[in-house]
């Protein structure tokens, strides 16, 4: 599990604003148990961009596939459902999604970065 900076919140202020992960060979999914965050959409909206995953391929080349709040991620303290993200399961009444990302490329990736 990773959790991600936040100014909100008195834990999220002192984690991370970005990860790193070697992945070292072609992917043709990410799948990602993710999709929620602290103070996130109560709905379906584009309320911006929550997350970037960032693919790093061994030519070099970046790809960016932005995660919007409303659309991929809402709001961890109930479920709420938005169209680009399913809901996994509940844990103590609070959601988890599921989400995944297609690389454009076939190419071995390096790591991805979020």
């Amino acid at each position: 599990m990773i959790m991600l900076y936040s100014k909100n919140g008195s834990i999220a202020p002192t984690m991370p604003k970005a990860v790193k992960l070697t992945c070292n060979l072609p992917a043709r999914s990410i799948h990602l148990l993710s999709g929620v965050s602290g103070w996130g959409a109560q709905g379906e909206r584009d309320g911006g961009v929550a997350l970037i995953v960032r693919l790093h391929y061994a030519d070099g080349k970046t790809e960016d596939h932005p995660l919007q709040d409303g659309v991929h991620f809402a709001d961890y303290i109930r479920r709420i459902d938005v169209p680009k993200s399913e809901f996994a399961f509940a844990m103590r009444g609070q959601q988890m999604r599921y989400l995944a990302v297609t690389p454009k490329r076939d190419e071995a990736l390096t790591r991805s970065s979020s």
